[in-house]
């Protein structure tokens, strides 16, 4: 398994090379650079793991990488190592078949983790309340593709489909809903700051004008 991936990977970068050797145009440029600019950002990933009493587990695929800490708040939200796991344990059991009545099914916890975590890392939630949100847009995601899933399976009756497209319905609405409001909540509070642009008329009166600035909560201006 682990050749096949280094295989995969060098394919992946002796086609890049292949295309950085080629006349670009400048935007295909642009979009190469982007390209290693995202790859290069590459979340935390996890792996599987057993104890002294061959107890399956999880654990950080790079435990030493000194930006770990760094990963983990970007795509958590919070530096609070507790919350983190409280997070990543709740979103986790939102993928299909990673937990059940009988267990945890380690095999599929690991891709489960990884595709939250990469996933996380893109929505990049600056605090607390963007780290809830962003785990429960991902169970609405999985809860919507999953009653898609279901809809489109063979054998069942009208009513079943009928039934799976409705829920899958809902729930694509409610994430709608959610994007919306991170949206919104990334915007913050207006804020309006008074600048003293003063001008002096021909009669002496003194014209103060108020400018207004939108700042949001990753300190951009608007």
């Amino acid at each position: 398994m682990a050749k096949k991936k280094k295989a995969k990977n060098k394919t992946v970068q002796i086609r890049a090379e292949q295309l950085a050797r080629k006349e670009l145009t400048d935007k295909e440029k642009a979009r190469l650079d982007n390209y290693h600019q995202r790859s290069q950002r590459q979340p935390v990933k996890f792996k599987n793991v057993e104890d002294d009493s061959d107890s399956p587990g999880i654990a950080l695929d790079k435990p030493d990488d000194p930006l770990t800490p760094v990963k983990m708040l970007e795509a958590l939200g919070t530096p609070d190592a507790n919350l983190q796991q409280q997070l990543l344990n709740q979103v986790i059991q939102t993928f299909k078949g990673t937990v059940s009545t009988e267990g945890a099914d380690y095999d599929k916890i690991v891709p489960a983790v990884n595709s939250a975590m990469a996933m996380l890392s893109g929505i990049e939630p600056q605090d607390e309340i963007e780290g809830m949100l962003a785990i429960q847009m991902i169970g609405v995601h999985n809860l919507a593709m999953d009653s898609l899933q279901r809809a489109m399976l063979d054998g069942q009756t009208f009513e079943g489909r009928k039934a799976n497209m409705a829920h899958a319905t809902k729930m694509l609405k409610t994430f709608v809903m959610q994007v919306k409001t991170l949206k919104k909540y990334i915007a913050g509070v207006q804020q309006k700051m008074v600048v003293g642009r003063v001008s002096v008329s021909e009669g002496g009166q003194a014209i103060v004008g108020t400018i207004s600035q939108r700042i949001d909560k990753r300190g951009m201006q608007e």
